[in-house]
């Protein structure tokens, strides 16, 4: 195989030293978020400066020519010289929201280019992130059987789950890490699947997806399911004699969350406010943002109004809403139009573009490694996928869980394509 240009994990020395270390921090990574944001932020900022230092010592500019990196960098120039300076609002304050911004796009190049150099690497992160996923999931269903979790949290409102979380957002959280760390699973173990190992990643789905469903977060459920209906079709797609395994596979899971909603009281407290929401969504929450977001972006179409300014455009270009302005729009592309304009949309749609090229390259694999290129090609709807409800995508913690999420799911593409395949032992 070709290697690729932005290939650091090959670096010897210092650089191979420095990597173990930030290689092991981001398998803590998601840990991390549990327990302390300042760990998970020291964390990101420290992997994001050793990857510039090694691209700096080495004098590897050809990273920054990859347009995983460069599209991102692009960006991020775009809102320092020109969103960040023609902010509708406290264009100080912007700044100290933009600048930091960096990291984020550093952490993205660290996984994707310099933390794995073999698939062992991949295994470690597995069974980092395996971990902690699992007993988030044990946490949360006995916070929502006896309404304190194993870590003294109770529910939130009586309807929703946090885990070992104090908010509601740990089915989003173990949706993001599930399958991007399924990914890295089958990256080594595709060739080793039996029928003992294929019936436990089966059960581990069932479980990933019955508590995503029982957490009460709609758009968490939506997004598990998406990815598993999408990898499910490509690989009947891939490989046409599984049509009829993936096809009771899609039914069971559909089962599964349909039963999960029929046992819980509690969830069906949630069904009839979201079907409230369908029948007149122009005049609910979510279609009243839509609008004060169209709104904003409107104010300064070209530029955006300037990282973090939605509230107080939304405040005073609509100041008469039933709901209120609330701090963002909760659809990251509709934050990205309002905030950073037709421009700043524009770059997101580009970084994109080229996130769907390295992922949809994986086809070429698919007779080789047909399970993991199916995975793979479905997580992206985990990140990208429009017109369901979000977190800020300029907030710290979910900006955390959003790109080790998209990162993992790229290390996993990059490596597969670009790199000779190594039989761990």
């Amino acid at each position: 195989m070709t290697v690729h240009a932005g290939d650091l994990a090959r670096e010897g020395g210092w650089a191979a030293r420095l990597r173990v270390p930030c290689l092991y921090l981001f398998a803590v990574l998601p840990l991390m978020l549990l327990v302390t944001r300042v760990g998970a932020e020291i964390i990101v900022a420290v992997i994001g400066l050793s990857f510039l230092a090694v691209i700096f010592a080495r004098r590897r500019w050809d990273v920054f020519a990859t347009p995983l990196v460069a599209v991102p960098i692009a960006i991020w120039i775009f809102l320092m010289a020109v969103n960040t300076p023609l902010a509708w609002w406290d264009a100080p304050s912007v700044l100290g929201r933009t600048a930091p911004w960096l990291r984020f796009f550093c952490l993205f190049g660290a996984v994707v280019f310099w933390l794995f150099a073999d698939e062992r690497d991949f295994r470690r992160i597995a069974i980092a992130w395996g971990a902690t996923v699992g007993f988030v999931i044990v946490d949360g269903f006995v916070q929502g059987v006896f309404g304190t979790s194993l870590s003294g949290h109770t529910l939130f409102k009586v309807e929703r789950l946090t885990g070992p979380l104090d908010r509601p957002n740990i089915g989003r959280f173990v949706t993001f890490l599930f399958y991007p760390g399924l990914a890295a699973f089958l990256l080594f173990g595709e060739r080793r699947l039996d029928r003992g190992r294929i019936a436990l990643l089966a059960v581990a789905t069932a479980a990933a997806v019955a508590y995503t469903v029982f957490t009460g977060e709609r758009a968490a459920m939506v997004l598990n399911l998406a990815t598993f209906t999408v990898a499910t079709v490509v690989l009947i797609l891939v490989v046409p004699r599984f049509r009829l395994a993936g096809m009771l596979g899609i039914l069971l899971v559909l089962a599964i969350a349909a039963t999960t909603v029929i046992l819980s009281a509690r969830l069906q407290m949630r069904v009839e406010p979201t079907l409230a929401v369908f029948r007149d969504f122009w005049d609910s929450e979510y279609g009243e943002l839509m609008r004060a977001a169209i709104t904003v972006w409107q104010v300064q179409p070209w530029a955006g109004v300037g990282l973090g300014n939605f509230d107080m455009v939304c405040e005073a270009w609509e100041p008469e809403l039933l709901y209120g302005c609330l701090r963002h729009p909760h659809n990251i592309y509709l934050e990205w139009l309002a905030e950073g304009g037709i421009v700043g949309l524009g770059g997101f749609v580009a970084f994109i573009g080229v996130v769907l090229a390295l992922v949809f390259g994986m086809l070429r694999l698919r007779r080789e490694r047909p399970a993991l290129t199916a995975l793979v090609v479905a997580c992206p709807v985990l990140t990208f996928l429009p017109f369901v409800p979000s977190q800020s995508f300029f907030s710290n913690w979910p900006a955390i869980l959003w790109w080790a999420s998209l990162a993992m799911t790229c290390a996993v593409a990059f490596h597969a394509r670009y790199r000779v395949p190594e039989e761990v032992r």
